[in-house]
């Protein structure tokens, strides 16, 4: 089966993932595909699901990053996405930034820890990104493109994309 003009969604394993989690069903499961880290909770959680591995530990882990880099080029090259959502954290910029190249829209929704201060994710992100979610309003004067429409665990499990 063809993923091109799929969706990449792509979150580290723990929290990221399970905000990501949420927002499933938004995209039929032949329409995503998922890029996480192959820890057990990633792997039970998207069992049956189209997955690329990315590798880790992604802080301060250079060779780790280029690793990550080249998989997301190779990827994003492959599934042509025509959309990259991401909840962060360190997995995140090299897949937003492959697709940006790769003609992808540009999706990131900031963690729902990040109450009042941006995440160094998404103060990377931003600049690239299409839309840019913030989960709590104290956080949307923080930045531009900040558009605020709740929280991930809000939104109802039919929610359509705008």
């Amino acid at each position: 089966m063809s993923r091109r003009g799929c969706t990449l969604l792509v979150a580290s394993s723990g929290g990221h993932l399970l905000q990501l989690l949420q927002l499933r069903e938004i995209w039929p499961a032949q329409e995503r595909h998922w890029v996480s880290f192959e820890r057990p909770d990633a792997t039970s959680l998207l069992e049956g699901e189209s997955v690329s591995w990315a590798h880790h530990p992604t802080n301060r882990n250079i060779p780790n990053l280029l690793r990550n880099l080249l998989l997301a080029w190779r990827v994003t090259r492959r599934l042509r996405p025509r959309a990259v959502v991401s909840t962060g954290a360190g997995v995140a910029l090299p897949f937003l930034l492959a697709g940006r190249l790769h003609g992808a829209r540009i999706v990131f929704v900031e963690s729902m820890t990040r109450i009042s201060a941006p995440s160094l994710s998404a103060r990377l992100v931003h600049p690239i990104a299409h839309d840019f979610f913030v989960q709590w309003p104290e956080l949307a004067p923080r930045f531009r493109k900040a558009r605020h429409v709740g929280t991930v665990f809000e939104l109802p499990a039919s929610a359509e994309r705008e």
